[in-house]
């Protein structure tokens, strides 16, 4: 008979398909109770399973041991109280192969100026001051963010023998070249894919600054939103300063679906030479499927006492 001495708290907003064989998967060698996204209690949990924490929850947590993450961004989760009390956050990068590809896509259009052509042709507008596009072949990629997703383009662009460049923060960089500075990235490099976290380090990292340095060059973001000063970015693209820009992350996302939502201030769709794109990167089919999958794979090592996959480190929070 399995020892059920593990006590399991699985927060969901909805208990579909794969939350429900998760819960199957783990009730099979643990207590599993499943709640909503609040209130809910963890006075006796020892792992709490979600896609955010709540932080009086985790105050009255007795016996909390793991929490872990069924999503890749742990900005909903309190990282210094998960500290304090020595609890281990985990979260999942199942879908970092097929966001780099969502990231890939981007890159191409942007440079391609597919979007824009096709906007234009709805209305048979031929007439293009610069009728010219650029390749991807032959330009140099940097990468600002080497985690799985980073990894993952590198891997991507590698395949067509693009060369890339990341930012050296002491990690291992077989087959990419690790640079000193952001400075001297943006000044070797001719278009950044940004896929980094959201953190105190990473707030307007891409700066007005920064972006002066790109003259003429392209930025893919498809990491969080705090990392870009959107008015400085509209300035640049809408002076020609910056070449052009595809952004995927914003501010905030749709909540009601029935009520239009642009979320950004400046115009930014009036312009030419950015892609708009509306969080799709992690929307991929299948994609909540293999997230769900990963975490029940990795609790359940837990539980058997194997080493868990995708540690968070709390301090730097990714």
């Amino acid at each position: 008979m399995a020892d059920r001495s593990y006590k399991i708290c699985l927060s969901v907003a909805t208990l579909d398909d794969e939350f429900i064989e998760m819960r199957d998967r783990l009730s099979a060698v643990a207590d599993v109770t499943v709640t909503g996204l609040k209130d809910y209690s963890l006075d006796g949990i020892d792992v709490f399973i979600g896609k955010m924490l709540d932080r009086k929850a985790l105050d009255r947590a007795s016996s909390l041991k793991a929490v872990f993450a069924y999503k890749t961004g742990v900005d909903d989760f309190p990282l210094d109280a998960l500290a304090v009390k020595g609890v281990t956050l985990c979260n999942s990068h199942a879908n970092s192969r097929y966001i780099a590809e969502y990231a890939f896509s981007l890159a191409v259009t942007l440079v391609s100026r597919t979007a824009e052509f096709d906007r234009k042709m709805r209305v048979g507008d031929w007439s293009l001051a610069d009728p010219y596009w650029k390749s991807l072949f032959g330009m140099r990629v940097g990468l600002v963010g080497y985690g799985g997703i980073g990894r993952e383009i590198r891997r991507l662009l590698s395949a067509f023998g693009i060369k890339t460049y990341t930012l050296d923060r002491g990690k291992n960089y077989d087959g990419i070249t690790a640079l000193p500075t952001l400075d001297e990235l943006c000044r070797k490099c001719d278009l950044l894919i940004l896929s980094l976290p959201n953190t105190r380090e990473t707030d307007n990292m891409i700066n007005a600054r920064v972006l002066d340095m790109l003259g003429g060059k392209f930025i893919v973001n498809v990491g969080r939103n705090n990392c870009i000063d959107e008015s400085a970015l509209y300035a640049a693209l809408k002076s020609g300063a910056l070449g052009g820009a595809a952004i995927d992350t914003w501010r905030e996302k749709q909540r009601d679906g029935s009520k239009p939502l642009k979320p950004f201030d400046a115009p930014f769709d009036t312009l030419d030479n950015i892609v708009l794109s509306s969080h799709k990167a992690m929307q991929v089919f299948d994609g909540h499927a293999r997230y769900v999958c990963d975490t029940t794979d990795n609790v359940l090592g837990f539980i058997a006492g194997k080493p868990l996959r995708n540690v968070v480190d709390l301090k730097t929070g990714y």
